[in-house]
C-alpha cells in the first residue's frame, strides 16, 4: 500500500526491502535516519548542505515537520540498541547523532545505493512508507517493540506532514 502516487523505482525499492531480513531492513532504517540527521536528504543531494550559503536549499529532517530537534538521535539510539539485541553484539552505537559500528554487506549497499539515486521527492516517499510500516509494525516480519515518534500521530499522519512538506 502506497501512500502517495509515486514512481516504480520507488516500489521497487520499497517491495526489494520487504524481501529482506529483518536485520538488512533495520540496517537500512538507521540508514535512512542516520542521513536525516545530518541534513543530507535535500533538493541537491549535498553531502554538507550546512556549509553552503543558499537560502533556497531545501533540507528534509524531522524538524522540519514540526519535531523536536533530537528526536532523530532518540531514533537512532533506540535503533542502535535494537540492532546490538539482533544481531548478539554491541558493536553499534550512537555518537553525534551517527549511528557507528554497523558493518553493512553488499545487499545492504546495494538498497542504500538505489536510495541514492532516487531524486528529492522519491527519496521523501521512500521515507513515508517505510515510517507507515514501521509505525504500524509491518516493517519488521518479526515482533520488534517499536518507539513510539513521542507525538499523538500516527505513521499515516507523519506521511501526510511530508506530503504536504513536498509542496
Amino acid at each position: 500500500m502506497y501512500i502517495t502516487n509515486t514512481t516504480e523505482d520507488v516500489r521497487k525499492l520499497v517491495e526489494e526491502l520487504e524481501g529482506k531480513n529483518d536485520i538488512c531492513k533495520l540496517k537500512f532504517l538507521i540508514y535512512i535516519f542516520n542521513l536525516l540527521n545530518n541534513n543530507q536528504i535535500n533538493d541537491r543531494n549535498e553531502p554538507n548542505p550546512d556549509l553552503l550559503e543558499d537560502d533556497n536549499l531545501k533540507i528534509f529532517n524531522l524538524e522540519a515537520i514540526g519535531f523536536s530537534p533530537n528526536a532523530c538521535t532518540i531514533l537512532l539510539q533506540y535503533f542502535a540498541m535494537i540492532y546490538n539485541g539482533m544481531s548478539n553484539s554491541k558493536d553499534a552505537y550512537e555518537d553525534n547523532g551517527t549511528i557507528m559500528g554497523i558493518m553493512y554487506s553488499n545487499e545492504d549497499k546495494n538498497i542504500a545505493s538505489q536510495f541514492e539515486k532516487l531524486n528529492y521527492n522519491e527519496k521523501l516517499d521512500v521515507f513515508s512508507e517505510i515510517i507507515i510500516r514501521y509505525d504500524n509494525e509491518t516493517y519488521f516480519d518479526e515482533k520488534i517493540l517499536v518507539l513510539s515518534f513521542g507525538t499523538k500521530l500516527d505513521g499515516f499522519n507523519i506521511a501526510k506532514m511530508i506530503k504536504k512538506f513536498k509542496s
